[in-house]
């Protein structure tokens, strides 16, 4: 499989061991920090080989999920690298100096493949956020629906996305979407005017996981859906979701739970493919080390499926202990041919 990548960056972002740097990974080619750098492709070629990886590996498929969601790569220590902001951090509720990525992976519900990245800005840089989070996540819904033109493609995401922008766009462009919304959200049921918590008939009854509603919010036809959780400990909770295209309340609910393949595809990105470890400075090379991260993550998940793998970090171990095996035979036969040039002379 390694082989068939031609950057040679990134055979070393999956080959390497140690830290994603340059200088790290200038240690394992044995070469200098500034000679990996100079390796690393553009984002956009990156991006391309991606599109060019998913439509092949997902051409049996006639549904196809796009799932967007933002992550962070933290740069905690340096106010030096362009781009980056101080950016609140959900995760660890905390304000982290940090660069904002907006990411996009294509789905089929089991396998996710990252088809392109951007960076978002905070308020310190909120001039340089051209075009707006929403207007690149419109062209990317279109692109997307072009690129793979005989698919039926469902865009999901999180709360952060499901604004009334957002929605009355996809309402007015046939966009089929799923997203997570607030309990206080006020729709207008009956011509009642009710937030989602209040509304006793979207409550799950008895044996019911879930339900579904049809109803107006800022003069749109929406479909809202509650779905009853209960964590470890035996408590009950409620969640809301809102979508565009009309469904069971169970088929909305596995929906939305396709979008956990992205939240998967970034732990595995940063704790085994260094998508934090880039030391440059400069953010066209941030850009760049990053693109190359998900595109490294995307030959993985093809060898994962192609292996039949459970997950990705399984595959990317064996990919690792493959090479090992490949390597220590290289210095068997190189060991071999000296000892019989040594015997002739």
């Amino acid at each position: 499989m390694l082989f068939n990548i031609v950057s040679s960056y990134v055979k070393t972002l999956i080959l390497s061991i140690s830290l994603k740097n340059f200088t790290e990974m200038g240690k394992f080619n044995r070469v200098s920090a500034d000679t990996i750098q100079r390796k690393i492709s553009p984002a956009d070629e990156s991006e391309k080989e991606k599109l060019k990886i998913a439509q092949d590996f997902f051409h049996k498929s006639k549904i196809l999920y796009l799932i967007c969601d933002e992550t962070f790569s933290h740069h905690s220590y340096s106010k030096l690298i362009e781009g980056t902001d101080d950016h609140y951090d959900s995760k660890i509720h905390s304000q982290i100096r940090s660069h904002k990525i907006l990411t996009f992976g294509i789905s089929n519900g089991t396998h996710i493949l990252p088809l392109s990245c951007n960076f978002l800005f905070g308020k310190l840089l909120q001039k340089q956020q051209d075009p707006s989070k929403f207007k690149i996540v419109q062209h990317m819904i279109l692109k997307t629906k072009k690129d793979f033109a005989q698919k039926k493609i469902i865009f999901i995401a999180d709360g952060a996305f499901s604004k009334i922008e957002m929605l009355k766009w996809c309402v007015k462009n046939r966009i089929d979407a799923e997203f997570r919304i607030a309990k206080s959200c006020k729709i207008t049921l009956k011509n009642k005017a009710q937030n989602l918590k209040n509304i006793e008939i979207l409550k799950p009854k008895g044996k019911q996981k879930s339900r579904t509603i049809q109803g107006l919010w800022h003069d749109m036809k929406l479909f809202f859906t509650a779905q009853l959780r209960v964590n470890k400990k035996g408590k009950e909770s409620i969640v809301y979701q809102v979508s565009t295209l009309f469904s069971k309340p169970s088929q909305h609910v596995k929906i939305y739970q396709k979008r956990w393949t992205i939240e998967k595809m970034f732990r595995t990105t940063k704790q085994y493919l260094g998508l934090q470890d880039c030391q440059s400075t400069k953010m066209k090379t941030q850009l760049n080390h990053i693109s190359a991260v998900f595109l490294a993550y995307t030959y993985i998940v093809v060898e994962q499926r192609k292996r039949r793998f459970k997950t990705p970090e399984d595959a990317l171990r064996a990919i690792k202990l493959k090479n090992a095996s490949v390597l220590e035979k290289e210095k068997r036969v190189k060991r071999s041919i000296k000892s019989t040039f040594s015997l002739v002379h």
